[in-house]
């Protein structure tokens, strides 16, 4: 007989037997990505990349979370944040739709490069306090609370700097500048860039440990860029200010989201930029804002809860001492960001933060007064935030000349004792040292060409020139909007008792169309500045501590965008513009190795020991407000080159190669 196949009944009985499965499993689908879309994305985003709630992505976190360790925590929640319990509302199998839901979402992971398991780093609140006896690491940004930059590091000398060769660099594949200092920490490099994108990279191979990209709403408020400046570190956990004005704390080991807290709103101008300040158990921020309405703060939070803790106003408010250094009621949008980091006295429990422009910039006819506390230091109690004192370097600016730049901490021996002092390089053109304990005035000198003011006078205040103030017609200043020195960090060497600043030599001409423009009846115009055309430049400069006195500069063609180090192999390292990676002789200032990165330099290098041996990092990646390196001061520089990466140099050594394997397997 011929076998004629199965019969229509049985093959329709195979067909529902196959299909009950599918359906069941299709329906299954449907059910866990409605439940994940009505319960889980409002905080952890549509596909669980992160949001308010933590990254529900990240593939070592999926790895080491049981089933049952979800179900737990969708039924109870998690005390002490805000994941709420679900146990009422979900049954037993409706949890394990949503759990097979999220077991979906790593097909939208950011994966790592590496299959390396990220080693587990927890500092101390005692091992920062001791950052600047750790050769080893650079656990913050200027690598101590006195922000001085400074490593004792000498096996790269300036005998033998010129065998500096690069071991491996890291491109971030992200977009608008690369401006933040990166960590070292254990082996492990932390390194942010615009965007809010924060990698883990391996810092003996260069391959990615892992990727957080923080989920930003559709519209933020910056005045210069989408960039962000550095992280901070405490037990295990990172921190990082936002474009939509958040900090939020991210764990070392994965990069998954702790916890998320508000700074403040992006329909109030805010944003933030800056890197926190790791005191005690408190994280300590700034804001960004200053060049929009805004009023200016300081934030203090707690570093495992993200509780704010206290709250300084930068423009003080109704009835408060100050507010009648502003006229009417031009305090309520007055300034005053603080967008960079402060600098910390364990010993007297001060926390030294510097202040931004007042708004709006050059019209003065506006806000009349001193408009305090802008362009000023501030020393604030690191327990309560309670002002102790104040200098103000530029009364009423008119030239957003900020006061934001570093205050680098450094006791001086004097023959009457010792003084505690803080040194400070202007934007407006002067360098400062100031008694850090009472903010008395030591001294105050130009470092550039100045017109703006014709001295400081006994009380520490400045002769303003009354033809430097922007008029209708426009007058031109020395410096121009720029500043002598801009954000980018200076650094102080305790062997050769000199601070090293990375320079800008520019002047402009300064526009008000404000509030006198109107009461003439003239037509609308816009405020603001022009740099005088092709004649900017830099200089990498030494300046002795205990003086303010040159001791060298050497001329760089371009201002100078980059930060510096200073090391104890006598050598100071610097980045320009221009892409040139630099190392000078710190006594001398000799010009003794170079090596181009391919973009402009914008961030500050770090140095720190591995496996017994010194390296050197230096992120770049031109980007941010640029208009003082690449304008009509310096138009050779209007093309210049982009691109996002973090090289890592060390002493060359024959076969080094064999051992950097980047991830490869025998």
């Amino acid at each position: 007989m011929r076998y004629r196949g199965p019969s229509l009944i049985a093959r329709i009985f195979a067909a529902v037997v196959w299909f009950a499965p599918v359906t069941l499993a299709y329906q299954q689908q449907d059910q866990g990505v409605r439940l994940f879309a009505e319960n889980c994305a409002a905080c952890h985003g549509t596909f669980g990349e992160g949001g308010s709630g933590p990254d529900l992505t990240n593939i070592r976190w999926q790895s080491e979370v049981s089933d049952s360790d979800l179900d737990r925590i969708i039924g109870n929640g998690v005390r002490g944040t805000t994941m709420p319990a679900f146990g009422e509302k979900l049954d037993a199998s409706t949890r394990q739709a949503l759990i097979r839901q999220i077991r979906t979402l790593t097909a939208h992971a950011i994966r790592p490069t590496t299959d390396r398991k990220p080693p587990l780093i927890e500092v101390s609140a005692g091992r920062l306090a001791a950052a600047g006896h750790d050769a080893q690491h650079w656990l913050m940004y200027g690598r101590d609370y006195a922000n001085q930059r400074f490593s004792p590091l000498a096996e790269i000398n300036r005998s033998n700097v010129r065998n500096l060769v690069p071991v491996w660099s890291f491109q971030t594949g992200t977009p608008d500048g690369l401006l933040a200092t990166p960590l070292f920490v254990d082996g492990v490099i932390y390194l942010s860039t615009s965007w809010n994108h924060t990698f883990a990279i391996d810092a003996r191979t260069g391959a990615e440990l892992w990727h957080h990209k923080r989920r930003l709403p559709e519209q933020v408020k910056t005045c210069c860029g989408p960039v962000n400046r550095g992280l901070a570190i405490l037990d295990r956990l990172l921190y990082m200010t936002t474009l939509d004005a958040h900090l939020v704390a991210l764990d070392s080991r994965t990069g998954r989201l702790a916890w998320d807290v508000e700074m403040g709103k992006v329909k109030d101008n805010l944003s933030a930029t800056s890197p926190p300040l790791v005191v005690g158990n408190k994280v300590i921020v700034g804001m960004a804002g200053g060049d929009f309405p805004a009023r200016g703060f300081i934030d203090a939070y707690h570093a495992k809860t993200g509780q704010r803790l206290w709250r300084f106003w930068t423009i003080p408010g109704e009835g408060e001492k100050g507010v009648e250094t502003w006229s009417g009621d031009s305090y309520k949008t007055g300034g005053g960001a603080t967008w960079m980091n402060g600098s910390y006295d364990p010993e007297l429990n001060l926390i030294y933060w510097g202040i931004g422009n007042p708004y709006p910039d050059y019209d003065g006819d506006a806000r009349r007064g001193d408009n305090l506390y802008t362009d000023c230091v501030v020393a604030l109690d690191a327990d309560t935030g309670k002002l102790k004192w104040h200098y103000q370097f530029t009364p009423h600016d008119v030239w957003d000349y900020d006061g934001v730049n570093e205050m680098v901490l450094i006791d001086f021996a004097l023959q009457t004792g010792k003084l505690k002092a803080l040194v400070h390089a202007d934007r407006n053109g002067h360098f400062y040292a100031i008694d850090r304990t009472n903010g008395m005035l030591r001294y105050a000198k130009p470092y550039v060409r100045v017109t703006w003011a014709k001295g400081i006078d006994a009380n520490g205040r400045p002769i303003v020139n009354p033809e430097a103030i922007p008029t209708i017609e426009g007058v031109t200043v020395c410096p121009g909007a720029a500043g002598g020195k801009e954000w980018n960090a200076m650094a102080y060497s305790p062997v050769t008792q000199m601070v090293y600043v990375p320079v800008i030599e520019n002047c402009a001409k300064f526009v008000n169309n404000g509030v006198e423009a109107k009461r003439q009846g003239l037509p609308p115009g816009e405020s603001g500045f022009s740099y005088l055309p092709g004649q900017a430049y830099g200089k990498v400069m030494a300046i002795r501590a205990a003086t303010g006195d040159i001791a060298w500069e050497v001329k760089t063609r371009t201002p100078m965008g980059g930060g510096v180090l200073a090391t104890a192999g006598s050598l100071v390292f610097a980045g320009d513009p221009e892409g040139n990676f630099t190392a000078y002789d710190a006594k001398r200032g000799d010009l003794l190795w170079s090596y181009q990165t391919g973009s402009g330099i914008r961030a500050a290098p770090i140095a720190y020991q591995l496996d017994g041996k010194q390296y050197i990092a230096i992120a770049s990646g031109m980007g941010g407000a640029v208009g003082g390196f690449t304008g009509a001061g310096a138009p050779w520089m209007k093309n210049y080159r982009t691109g996002n990466s973090l090289h890592v140099f060390r002493l060359f050594e024959a076969g080094a190669s064999t051992t950097l394997h980047g991830g490869s397997r025998r």
